[in-house]
């Protein structure tokens, strides 16, 4: 029987401290279901020593390939130039700031595309490492009272669900192009996914990658720019106003949520809550992207660590 076979694109802006330790979580995948082709790191002018650990790591593993940008052009480009070397089956597009938790991450996702053939996209699920410093506490909380909430919302199968791990099918990612400037690819690709059919995207709950949540006050206010207003100006700007309709959080899931947390965790969650208004109140305007170039939240890009 013949494997389907996957590419993986990773498109990487100054990774040097997170790119090893993902390539490593690829690199011990079983693919039993799958045959992994190529791995291609497309540096979008990076200016750190990313292109310099990629280049010592392709020597030990032929299926890395380097593309290198002299000049930041903005992630939706390189995932464009990604999109167009893919000639597999499907295309991993992994964000360099993550890594997969077990061995078994990619298997998982082929076996979920494979299984339904109205599925044209899966996506992980993405698991906070808890950090240490204060203002991390909260962001952690955040993201899980958070997740708690979307997971309920059509069993995970909405926009807020597709984050730094796409499969995607060959067919839809040799279908379109990221217009030039696009701020939220996500959310692009899960409208490009669905636009003909609402079950074109599939949720792998058992799927699971490690981030970083940011961990300081800035970072937090950079964030908040674009997950309050920037990725929903974005969609409307490529979609129409109707694609607000798949942001509609109902209240009562997000209530419920908080509530759940609280008796958890009530010190995060009151933290995360004023956070998340102070943010909404006070935007940090002066750090809005530029032609698809966003301001780098730099404590969410430190090394993660897998723990057996």
């Amino acid at each position: 029987m013949n494997k389907s076979t996957v590419t993986i694109g990773i498109p990487a802006y100054n990774e040097e401290k997170n790119i090893a330790a993902l390539l490593g979580s690829i690199s011990s995948q079983k693919q039993s279901s799958y045959k992994l082709e190529s791995i291609f790191i497309v540096c979008d002018g990076c200016v750190d020593k990313t292109v310099d650990i990629v280049k010592k790591l392709a020597t030990k593993n032929t299926k890395i390939k380097l593309v290198v940008g002299n000049q930041r052009q903005g992630k939706a480009i390189a995932l464009n130039k990604i999109y167009k070397l893919n000639k597999s089956d499907y295309l991993l597009t992994i964000d360099a700031d993550i890594v997969l938790e077990d061995d078994n991450v990619i298997d998982l996702l082929v076996k979920a595309i494979k299984k339904d053939p109205k599925i044209n996209i899966v996506g992980a699920r993405h698991v906070p490492v808890n950090p240490q410093t204060l203002m991390g506490k909260f962001a952690y909380v955040s993201y899980l009272s958070f997740e708690d909430a979307f997971l309920k919302l059509n069993s995970g199968n909405n926009f807020y669900a597709l984050m730094a791990v796409s499969l995607i099918k060959k067919e839809l990612s040799k279908s379109f192009k990221y217009p030039k400037g696009t701020i939220s690819d996500q959310n692009y690709l899960f409208a490009m996914a669905t636009r003909n059919n609402k079950r074109g995207f599939g949720f792998v709950r058992n799927a699971r990658v490690l981030f970083t949540p940011v961990n300081n006050f800035m970072d937090w206010r950079i964030l908040g720019v674009r997950s309050v207003s920037g990725d929903k100006e974005d969609a409307v700007k490529h979609f129409g106003k109707d694609i607000l309709n798949n942001y509609s959080m109902p209240k009562k899931l997000l209530i419920k949520s908080l509530v759940k947390w609280f008796f958890k965790s009530p010190i995060y969650t009151l933290g995360s809550i004023m956070m998340n208004l102070y943010v909404r109140l006070f935007p940090y305007n002066k750090v809005k992207p530029k032609d698809g170039k966003w301001e780098l939240a730099t404590s969410s890009k430190g090394i993660i660590k897998i723990l057996n």
